[in-house]
This record gives structure tokens, sequence and C-alpha cells, in this order.
């Protein structure tokens, strides 16, 4: 517990919690102007609205894929990696960066929705505000957190197969910004079996063509398994 508590400290001390959290309000406003919305909420009714808002907190996902592999990336970057192994081992360093992962996502999610949130309700048309107050939307908040959790390992694998800080920002955040969204929106029937896809599945984000939640999770798993098996061979073969 004492090493878990470490990287926590480590991960929330300082401007880095700060710049994961400005990414939070960030990313949702960059998708959602993408999508058009919510210059056009005042022509859709409170439901689609509130769809449209949990459908846009999904993305803290990605933000949390980001954050999972910060827990590594950020040793790299500093050159204490092979300090950490000397200090721990590296099969319990591991397992504590992937818990620390776990952690880090599930509070990046829900600090980001809220922010996400209160973001919408000061800078936002009153129909696009109606639909952050509907009660039962925030049934969509647990699908989201889930997505954000596996995220989290998900980024926290790819941050020790590449174990370099920009490459890995690059793999976290722009690529499911640059090559997933689009996908998502044009070609759903591909983008449903990548990362991004699946995790939308996951939130029940309401683009037609996706995998329910169910299935998604299986496809994500398979990505988390197949990450899992890259991240060991990598660090069986590779000088930290």
């Amino acid at each position: 517990m004492g090493m878990l508590r470490s990287e926590l400290l480590r991960f929330f001390s300082g401007y880095s919690f700060v710049g994961v959290l400005g990414f939070s309000i960030l990313i949702p406003w960059f998708v959602s102007n993408f999508l058009g919305w919510p210059s056009t909420a005042g022509g859709l009714t409170v439901v689609e609205n509130a769809r449209i808002f949990w459908a846009l907190a999904a993305t803290m996902a990605i933000v949390s894929v980001f954050a999972g592999s910060y827990v590594v990336s950020r040793e790299a970057y500093y050159g204490t990696l092979k300090r950490s192994v000397v200090m721990c081992g590296l099969t319990r360093l591991v397992l504590i960066k992937y818990a620390a992962a776990v952690a880090v996502a599930l509070i990046v999610a829900l600090a980001g929705t809220g922010l996400w949130a209160a973001s919408l309700m000061l800078w936002s048309i009153p129909e696009a505000r109606a639909g952050v107050l509907v009660p039962d939307a925030w049934r969509f908040l647990p699908g989201v957190l889930l997505a954000s959790v596996l995220g989290g390992v998900w980024g926290c694998s790819l941050g020790w197969i590449i174990r370099h800080y920009y490459a890995t920002t690059v793999a976290a955040m722009l690529v499911p910004l640059a090559v997933e969204l689009p996908l998502l929106a044009n070609s759903t029937e591909v983008a449903r079996w990548l990362p991004s896809g699946a995790l939308a599945g996951i939130s029940s984000v309401p683009f037609e063509g996706l995998l329910p939640p169910i299935q998604a999770s299986l496809v994500f798993l398979a990505w988390i398994a197949l990450s899992g098996v890259g991240a060991v061979l990598v660090l069986g073969r590779k000088e930290l």
C-alpha cells in the first residue's frame, strides 16, 4: 500500500494533475465542436441533448488512457524507472503501476465529468444545459466510469510498451482524436472494433452501429490482453 500511495502522490503532486483536468474539459469541447454541438441543441429534445452530453462525457476514457500511460511515462521521462525497479522489483512495480492507473483513471473520470458538466452549465445555451440536469440520464455514468478504468489499464500498457513520454502521448490522445474519432463518425462498422470504438460502446454512446456494452467490453478486454502480452514481451527484452 505504501508504494501505491507513493504512486498516487506522485501523480497528483505539482501541475501534472491540473493539466490532466484541463484535458478533461478541453477534449469534450473539442469533440462537441467536431459534432456541431451545443450550437444545434436548440433543435433537439431534452433527452437527445442529455444523450449527447453523456456521449461527450465518454471522452473521459481518452483522458484516462493518457493518465494511465502517464503513471509510467512520467518516470521514463525523468529516468527513474530503473531506480524504482531496484527498490521494489519489476513484477511488483508493474502491478503497482496498473493499480495506480485504475485509481487515477477513476478519479479523473469522476472529476472530469463534473468539470465538463460545470463548464457546459456556465458557457452553453439553455437547451444544452437542460440536458445536463435530466436525472434519468445519469444512469450513463457507470458506463463512463467503466470505460475510463479500462482506458487507464490500456494506457498503462502503452506506457510500458513505448516508455517515451511524447510518443506515448501521441498514441494515447492524438491517435484516438485524429484517427479513431473520424472513423467513429463516418465508418462505425470499422471503428467499433478499435479501442476508442469499443470504449464508446461500453459507454453507450449514441452512434449507430456500435457494439452493445457487453460485446464492446469483450472487444476492449481483448485489446487489453494484447497490450499486456506486448508489455510482457517488451519488458522481457528491453533495458529500463
